[in-house]
């Protein structure tokens, strides 16, 4: 695999004859060459705006637009299905002149571009996840974004006879990286996922040997066995993962891989390549330092975001004096990175005392089930609240559970969800959508 700097060199590089992606149009199957991709991105009709909003679905349309876009214009990729006001208050914090890829969501949300935007820049922003306020602009680049398929088709290479189903959306960054330039850069077919709920038809239509998924949707899968004969290697990525789900996915003869990284790294860090998915070697462009109060700091920078879009302080938080603060936790053995969680996730109760949320709701997982749907969350006055959606009548339970720990680390109060958790696409629990008042 050669080291790329620009998205259409990564494509110019292989096979011309190759089959690169695979899709549906009108119920026929497509094949695509990579002279065929080339040549629509070639052709690809580039819009005035100087910045340009592109929703990111697995579609071919999507791909093309981005590839011809890419080193042109400044890029932000959307997921069409996120709410509509999150996509305006995107479209006003970016100041998107112009919208691509569904031409029906582009024109209900026609009012809110500013076509007057004059930028020189060809930076590709991803959002990171968190409130609609909170949600940071991530300054990305062709260059940053092809390290990072590099750094982790170094530790993880594909054949090229190799097809990959690609089921992410390409607005995270963990599915443009990991389900789409991953699998181009050594040359293989990439299949586009036709939304959710083809999930329980694409396996078996196209019989890839390569998936990348988040942590919900393997365990899904899995436990569904949705997985074709032909599936030889999963990654998964974007988010923590129990080990019965890894474990499910192995009985099935498949080997798992799971990987560390952030939208501010352009997505992969660190890789698991042996039979412990938790120990994970770090990509070639980074060097690790553990601080005093156990955060991974990364040196090197490749694959580092020039910063957060309109955000110099939040910028200035993260990236220090060359290094990157990640806000993780985690350890280094025998050259190996296990991540231990995030400095967010740990309580601060009015004893000075500290509670590790993933451990902690790791416990409650035991007793409530794998599958069980809740978040715990700290209460105005410092107690724990379980927020669980089914099973209820748990109160026997938990109160078994808490005599396994100090009184202020006890669940004072069970809150029981009328509809399921709020999530993000990858998974994660949005606590900050929970009300508990």
């Amino acid at each position: 695999m050669k080291r790329c700097h620009h998205l259409c060199q990564l494509l110019s590089e292989q096979s011309p004859e190759a089959t690169s992606l695979v899709f549906f149009a009108q119920g026929n199957k497509i094949h695509w060459s990579y002279k065929d991709l080339l040549k629509n991105i070639e052709d690809f009709p580039l819009p005035k705006a100087r910045c340009v909003g592109v929703f990111a679905s697995t579609t071919v349309e999507a791909i093309v637009s981005i590839f011809a876009l890419a080193g042109k214009r400044r890029i932000v990729l959307l997921d069409p299905d996120s709410e509509l006001s999150t996509l305006v208050a995107q479209i006003q914090k970016t100041h998107i002149g112009a919208l691509l890829g569904d031409d029906e969501l582009a024109a209900e949300l026609h009012e809110y571009l500013d076509a007057d935007t004059k930028c020189s820049d060809v930076d590709i922003l991803f959002f990171t996840s968190g409130t609609t306020s909170k949600a940071k602009a991530v300054m990305l680049s062709e260059e940053s974004l092809c390290a990072a398929a590099y750094n982790g088709g170094s530790l993880l290479p594909l054949r090229p006879e190799d097809t990959l189903l690609s089921v992410l959306p390409y607005s995270h960054v963990f599915g443009f990286v990991c389900a789409l330039l991953w699998p181009l850069s050594f040359g293989c077919a990439v299949c586009l996922g036709r939304g959710t709920r083809s999930i329980f038809f694409d396996f078996g239509e196209y019989h890839p040997t390569v998936a990348s998924l988040v942590p919900q949707m393997a365990g899904f899968l899995a436990a569904k066995k949705l997985f074709n004969p032909e599936l030889r290697l999963i990654l998964i990525g974007a988010g923590t993962c129990d080990s019965a789900v890894l474990n499910l996915i192995r009985s099935q003869g498949i080997q798992v891989s799971f990987g560390y990284g952030l939208t501010e790294t352009s997505s992969g860090v660190a890789l698991s390549l042996g039979v412990d998915p938790y120990a994970m070697s770090v990509c070639p462009d980074y060097q690790i330092e553990i601080a005093a109060d156990g955060e991974i700091i990364l040196h090197g920078g490749p694959t580092f975001m020039k910063g957060y879009y309109n955000d110099s302080e939040s910028t200035a938080n993260v990236l220090r004096d060359g290094a990157l603060y990640t806000g993780d936790l985690g350890r280094v053995e025998n050259g190996l990175l296990y991540i231990t969680g995030r400095k967010k996730e740990i309580l601060v109760f009015n004893d000075g005392t500290k509670l590790f949320l993933p451990e902690f709701e790791g416990d409650l997982r035991k007793i409530l089930g794998q599958d069980a749907d809740f978040a715990v969350l700290q209460g105005k006055d410092g107690s724990i609240i379980l927020y669980i959606h089914k099973p209820t009548g748990i109160e026997e339970q938990i109160e078994k559970f808490n005599l396994a720990y100090p009184r202020s680390h006890r669940v004072a109060k069970i809150i029981y969800a009328p509809s399921p958790l709020p999530r993000t696409k990858t998974g994660k629990v949005q606590r900050y959508l929970i009300t508990t008042d």
